[in-house]
């Protein structure tokens, strides 16, 4: 009894942490992104969007990115629902990451939607060179100082310009035409062959054969089917019902 309890609880403490992450997860309405062009070149900005938000007070991201394919040149303050979000001194960190914290002081908590920052970047790689821009360590508090549940994404950047479809249509495929030949009617010739007297009669031998049904020989393969499925569906029932056995007896002699 005291090992079933220790399994038991064994088991909670491993699976609460999950069931956590879980709850937390799906009480994640917020989602924050990175909204990026997919094809850029020199300059060009990046808005960090938020959809859904409620009492934002103040909070912080980081982006990382490929150094040599874009750079961070400046990072701009953001907007939602009309309320400017100021961005407090950010700043770039090794390995390609740049540190965006931003707060609302004097404003009860903003709701809504916007962008959170707009980060200018610059193209410093070359022709169809494509690096990930993504969030990490993302953090928003309310006003009372609450983590808020956030849903955090990424983009993708290539530099260069998107393929121009093209306007012109292929000119369309003219089947060839198939003219079917007619074939010549065949001409009827009443032709009489003599038939011949064995041909007229059967044999009664023949008769015989022919009418008697045919023997059906059982198949050796069909009979050891049937045998083994037999054998098989017996035994199993048998070493399983052997086995639940067992393990009642055993479980009834720990239990006492």
């Amino acid at each position: 009894m005291k090992n079933m309890l220790l399994v038991f609880t064994l088991v909670a403490v491993l699976v609460m942490p999950a069931i956590s992450a879980a709850a937390e997860e799906s009480e994640a309405n917020v989602s924050v992104r990175v909204n990026a062009p997919e094809f850029v070149s020199g300059a060009f900005e990046v808005t960090i969007d938020i959809e859904d938000v409620a009492d934002l007070d103040s909070g912080q991201f980081d982006l990382s990115f490929d150094p040599d394919v874009v750079s961070v040149v400046d990072v701009e303050p953001g907007n939602i629902g009309g309320t400017e979000v100021p961005i407090d001194m950010w700043r770039l960190m090794e390995g390609g990451r740049a540190r965006v914290p931003f707060n609302l002081p004097g404003v009860d908590g903003v709701g809504g939607s916007g962008h959170i920052a707009t980060i200018i970047f610059e193209a410093v790689g070359s022709q169809g060179d494509a690096s990930a821009i993504n969030l990490s360590d993302g953090l928003l508090v309310d006003v009372e100082a609450l983590k808020i549940p956030t849903n955090w994404f990424g983009a993708n950047v290539t530099i260069g310009t998107a393929p121009a479809a093209s306007d012109e249509a292929p000119p369309p495929t003219r089947s060839p035409t198939i003219v079917a030949a007619s074939a010549p009617e065949p001409t009827a010739t009443s032709i009489e062959t003599p038939l011949l007297e064995s041909e007229s009669k059967p044999s009664a031998s023949t008769a015989r054969a022919q009418d008697a049904p045919a023997a059906i020989v059982p198949s050796a393969s069909s009979e050891k089917d049937e045998l083994r499925d037999a054998l098989t569906t017996h035994n199993f029932i048998t070493i399983y019902s052997f086995i639940g056995l067992l393990a009642f007896i055993y479980a009834f002699t720990l239990l006492r």
